[in-house]
Parts: C-alpha cells; structure tokens; sequence
C-alpha cells in the first residue's frame, strides 16, 4: 500500500518538474531579443516568414548568405560551382574591393623574398614546408608536402603561368600568398584527372606586386574525403591581371 501510494507521489512530482521546466524555458524564450531568436533560427535550420524584406532579398547572418523565398521563408543560398576549367578565368573578374582597401591590398602585395631560378625557389619551398602549415585569410588550413614543391617547380605549372619570374616569385612567397588569399568561388571536380578520395579542389586567389602592376597568384589546393587527411596545397599560377588598372 505504501509502496504504491510513493510510486504516485514520485509521479507526480516528475509531473510538477516536466510543466515548471516549461514554464522555465518559456520564460527564457521571452527574454531573447528578436534578432537573436532569428539568428538561432537560421542557424538551426527553422525557416522564419514575415518581415519587410521582398522575396528574392539576400541578407547576410553570422557570414553566410540566406535568401528569402516567395512563401516569406529564408533560405541558405547555394552557392554556385563554376566550371572546372574556369579558375583562372575568373579571376579576371576580381577587384581590389574583394581583398580589401587599396591601402591593405598594396600591403598584401608586397612579398619579402625572391627567387631567381628553380633551385632557389626549391630552397625556400623546403623551407617554408619545415616551419609550419600555411593559413589562409578565411582560416584554412593547408600543408606543403614534397609533392606539392616538385609541382609547384615543375614546366607544366611554370608555363602556366604568364611569366616565369612571377611564378618564382608567387613560389618563393607561398605562406605570405595564402594567408591573404580569398575563396570567391566553388568549382566542379576536374572530369578529366584522377579524383579518387579526393573531394574537391580549392581555389584560392591573392594580389603580388611584380614589375610594378599588382597581379593575381591562384593557389590550388586539394582537399581529400578522409577526414584525417589533410587539405595540401598542390600548385600556383601567377594570372596577368593586373587590380591597380582595375579601379
């Protein structure tokens, strides 16, 4: 009898704690501000309706992009990827404004070392490779492997570039060219190579000084389906862009 009159008792007690945690957390909700509840919304995925903004409006929370759908819900915007064969391409249509200030990019574009020839870029490579990884301006983080210098140095990537001093150069200046590096775009895998467990590859573009013009460095880097792999840097090209005459 006793037994089962405390079973009741404990019952209900779990009861009386189920609607005062409620209630709790009912006045919590009350006491977040509306922007903030917006921003948790969105970042957990709760579409939102309502609001000033007409369908099609894009607005950015917490650095990513969302656009409002014609039923009054925001959406995270999808970004496009671009053609495989069109990275160097687009780059054309980068501006100083996309780096910074004209004042930043000038400090951004200028490189501390030189190289002359494949043998002095190779030594600097190994260098830079045996201090640390290299990161770029959003926070990636990417190795310099043996392969990747033997890539970066070899004739099919120098002749990429549009001139074979501005590539010893971009090689000699890796790290400092990566850490000021923006992602503008996402780009399909290249059909045409080997893309085993590789899960995409990654663009990167920063300014250099070189013959008195501010030029384009665009830094490849592989990014590999096993979480344990890292993301390595794989090769460079030195683009004919020049951001000064762009203005």
């Amino acid at each position: 009898m006793l037994d089962g009159c405390f079973k009741y008792f404990l019952r209900g007690l779990a009861g009386r704690n189920r609607r005062n945690q409620r209630e709790r957390m009912s006045k919590l909700v009350l006491k977040i501000k509306k922007r903030d509840l917006m921003l948790l919304s969105l970042r957990y995925g709760i579409l939102l309706k309502g609001g000033k903004y007409p369908p099609g409006s894009i607005r950015n929370w917490g650095g990513v992009e969302y656009v409002k759908q014609a039923s009054g819900e925001w959406r995270r915007k999808v970004q496009k990827k671009e053609p495989w064969d069109s990275s160097s391409e687009k780059a054309k249509e980068l501006k100083i404004s996309d780096f910074g200030t004209p004042e930043e990019v000038c400090e951004m574009a200028k490189m501390p070392r030189t190289a002359k020839n494949k043998n002095e870029a190779i030594s600097i490579l190994q260098e830079i490779a045996s201090l640390c990884e290299i990161v770029s301006k959003s926070g990636v983080i990417a190795s310099l492997s043996k392969k990747s210098i033997g890539k970066i140095v070899n004739d099919p990537a120098i002749h990429q570039s549009f001139n074979v001093n501005a590539h010893w150069k971009a090689a000699a200046n890796v790290d400092k060219l990566f850490s000021s590096a923006i992602e503008p775009w996402e780009f399909k895998l290249n059909p045409s190579k080997n893309n085993e467990n590789l899960k995409s590859r990654r663009y990167f573009y920063a300014p250099m000084e070189y013959d008195s013009r501010t030029v384009i460095v665009k830094l490849t880097v592989k990014e590999y389906k096993q979480e344990a792999s890292d993301k390595r840097l794989y090769s460079i090209e030195a683009i004919d862009v020049d951001l000064q005459a762009k203005k």
